[in-house]
């Protein structure tokens, strides 16, 4: 694995699991909504990001791809909470930091890791050209 590549993932694994640590802390202890109890945004945020951490942690590209999605659920509150949260507004620009080093190094470590490994996507021109040859072989046997 190149240096480069290591170093994405050391920051896509450590913005993960440090975001894994975090929510617990922030929704339970330093910042819990007097309005709901704290299990609710616990379900939301936390536990599907549990989900990816075994892949995380072996390495797996595939993970560090998907991961991302969960990510985003993640972004659109912090991002929420930057515009209308009226409290101390610090743990959320730690929540917003923390995302967005693990969204920048898990997608450039699938991409790049990916690439390494051979599992790249294929091109759409060279399946237009596969195609375009197994459709003329099949015409050509048809009309024999």
């Amino acid at each position: 694995m190149a240096q480069f590549v290591k170093k994405l993932k050391l920051l896509g694994l450590t913005s993960y699991l440090l975001l894994v640590a975090y929510y617990p802390i922030l929704f339970v202890i330093l910042e819990p909504n007097p309005d709901a109890a704290p299990y609710i945004p616990m379900t939301l945020f936390w536990v599907p990001m549990l989900f990816a951490v075994r892949g995380l942690i072996q390495g797996n590209p595939y993970t560090y791809a998907w991961s991302n999605f969960v990510l985003m659920w993640c972004y659109i509150h912090g991002l929420t909470s930057l515009w209308t949260y009226t409290g101390n507004i610090g743990f959320i620009i730690i929540e917003v930091v923390l995302l967005t080093g693990a969204f920048i190094g898990n997608t450039y470590f699938a991409r790049f890791r990916g690439r390494e490994l051979g599992l790249a996507l294929p091109k759409i021109k060279e399946i237009k050209e596969q195609e375009k040859a197994f459709f003329e072989k099949r015409l050509n046997d048809t009309d024999v």
